[in-house]
């Protein structure tokens, strides 16, 4: 492994104190005397019990460091390195510092309206793109900006191809209750992220944490509440029947928590792990044989039943990673989005997630939150999420490979 020719870097800081000034000062003074010039991006996650307070937390990091383009929110669960803080208070951060690197912050709140709402225009009047950006983070209030045309429209506003990932926000369970932070402007409803422009490379690892079972089945009834018909039969008969004939292990898991796995491009012959966007069933209907789902699945789609547990969880997490080690050059910095249902409830102890991620790609920098659902490229377009996790490896660019396009 040869260390690229880069002076990017990024450093990482976590405190576990109650008192958010405290916290915030020590993560402050943590960066500050790891850095040797000041950064110019930063991004800073608080637990829910900072709050109230994450705005000044945010503004203290912030000015101690010169004011980079920063992003700030909340989340239930944080991670750091290995560490995983599920209980109790807990306020992390992530610089990034380079002399080629360029990043923007960006936000839109509740008088922008839903995502359905943004044209084209506005979106990029806010990410403001001066070149081909490397890639964009975005973090979004699920209440106001949780549908599936958040990532598509700040996709549209940039070139095919760019790596746009991050999630929706747990650290609140109603309306109005996130705190989302873009330099100095807070809002409690929208979104927000960072543009990544210049000499880093950003990449892509999804896991999404089950297997497909059973065949493949069209969608030929459905309606907004739920699936009523699969192939011509009742829906939730042919899941019953799918049940009697699976393994002993596969049935109680289907069972106990059934899944569907709707096809992404349904015009594909052979199907596998990134093909499918993965949904829980919400209820079954007996008397109807309608399976109820969260959210709608449209007519004539291709969908899979699949199973998950933690040996599943790990497998396909140890699989995406497979390929990202292929890169010889060790990952700068990492943002870790997991959605919620995995960390603790899934693999029985906290920090499996980024004590995996972080062991096996060398223990960079990594910062992460548990996600209302995870954005993420799936089927080669950004996409919202659940079940599983996405992770944004950030790399300085190696100028002995590329030098002709700095700024492409």
């Amino acid at each position: 492994m040869h260390a690229p020719a880069t002076n990017f870097l990024t450093i990482a800081a976590s405190d576990r104190h109650a008192d958010t000034r405290t916290a915030a000062l020590a993560v402050a003074a943590t960066l500050r005397e790891s850095l040797p010039a000041p950064p110019q991006a930063l991004l800073v996650i608080a637990s829910f019990h900072h709050a109230a307070v994450v705005p000044e937390a945010v503004r203290t990091i912030r000015e101690s460091l010169d004011a980079p383009a920063t992003v700030g929110f909340t989340a239930r669960t944080l991670m750091e390195g290995s560490e995983e803080f599920d209980r109790g208070p807990a306020l992390a951060a992530m610089a990034l510092a380079g002399p080629g690197i360029r990043a923007r912050a960006f936000r839109f709140d509740h008088r922008d309206g839903p995502p359905e709402a943004w044209s084209r225009e506005l979106v990029r009047s806010r990410l403001r793109p001066m070149s081909p950006p490397r890639g964009v983070m975005v973090f979004g209030d699920p209440f106001s900006t949780g549908s599936k045309a958040l990532p598509m429209r700040l996709a549209d506003a940039v070139l095919p191809g760019v790596p746009v990932c991050g999630g929706l926000l747990s650290g609140a369970s109603q309306a109005g209750a996130n705190v989302l932070v873009a330099d100095d402007q807070v809002s409690n409803s929208g979104a927000v992220g960072l543009v990544l422009e210049g000499d880093i490379e950003v990449e892509s690892v999804i896991s999404h944490g089950t297997r497909g079972v059973g065949p493949n089945l069209v969608v030929t009834e459905a309606d907004a509440s739920g699936i009523s018909e699969l192939a011509g039969r009742p829906a939730a008969s042919v899941l019953d029947d799918l049940l009697a004939t699976l393994p002993a292990q596969d049935r109680t898991t289907l069972g106990r928590t059934p899944l569907i796995g709707i096809a992404i491009d349904a015009t594909k012959s052979q199907r596998g792990r990134g093909d499918f966007l993965v949904r829980p069933i919400a209820a079954i209907d007996r008397r109807s044989g309608t399976l109820l789902t969260t959210g709608r699945v449209p007519r004539g789609s291709t969908i899979q039943f699949h199973v998950r547990d933690a040996a599943i969880a790990a497998d396909d997490l140890d699989m995406s990673l497979d390929l990202a080690i292929l890169d010889d050059r060790p990952p700068a910095g990492i943002l870790l989005a997991g959605s919620a249902g995995r960390g603790a409830s899934l693999f029985g102890a906290s920090g499996h997630d980024s004590g995996r991620i972080h062991e096996r790609l060398g223990e960079p920098p990594l910062i992460g939150f548990e996600a209302a659902a995870e954005i993420a490229s799936f089927g080669g377009q950004p996409r919202i999420a659940g079940l599983g996790l996405s992770a944004m490896i950030l790399r300085g660019r190696d100028m002995r490979r590329n030098p002709s396009d700095a700024d492409r």
